[in-house]
């Protein structure tokens, strides 16, 4: 699922203490990233002061994709990566309510299941209107299909939008039933 991800490039200095603390912050969350130090290249530079309107040298600054961040703060930053790499998030099992729970944000994107005869009957599918068009959809299906086999569980597809991600994967066939 790291396939699509958006590239992630932090621009900075070696020597600066912020640059330090985004590079120590995307690898403990185990993000790949190049970290492009614009006093050491000048390419680096003006590729960053293209950046910005002004033509200065505002480091540091991390992009994701097309999403560009100036000093976040740390809140702010972990809000767009959950939001453009979903991928990282957890999936979430809640039995109570019979689905998995993908939380971006505090937005819920959801799989929602029927028990019978042991089988999770895949019923419905849903991502925040506001969160659709990004790839997350996919996403929730592949990992609620990882969890409901982490536990044991086999699943018929009754949801055509979880029947089509199934379909496309023979990763799925042994226990995912279209």
């Amino acid at each position: 699922m790291q396939d699509k991800n958006p590239i992630i490039k932090l621009y900075g200095a070696k020597g600066c203490h912020k640059t330090r603390f985004y590079k120590e912050f995307l690898e403990a969350r185990g993000l790949p990233f190049s970290f492009l130090d614009v006093i050491e290249n000048e390419n680096y530079a003006e590729e960053l002061r293209s950046l910005y309107e002004s033509g200065k040298l505002n480091f540091p600054t991390i992009t994701i994709g097309t999403k560009k961040l100036r000093n976040p703060r740390t809140d702010e930053l972990n809000k767009w990566i959950n939001k453009l790499i979903p991928s990282i998030l957890e999936i979430q099992h809640d039995k109570e309510n019979h689905q998995f729970v993908l939380d971006i944000n505090g937005e819920k994107a959801k799989v929602e299941y029927q028990l019978k005869n042991d089988k999770m009957y895949l019923v419905h599918s849903e991502v925040p209107v506001q969160l659709r068009g990004r790839g997350i959809g996919k996403v929730l299906v592949e990992k609620t299909f990882e969890k409901l086999t982490e536990e044991g569980y086999k699943a018929v597809a009754v949801c055509s939008y979880v029947r089509a991600v199934a379909s496309r994967s023979d990763k799925w066939k042994s226990i995912i039933e279209h």
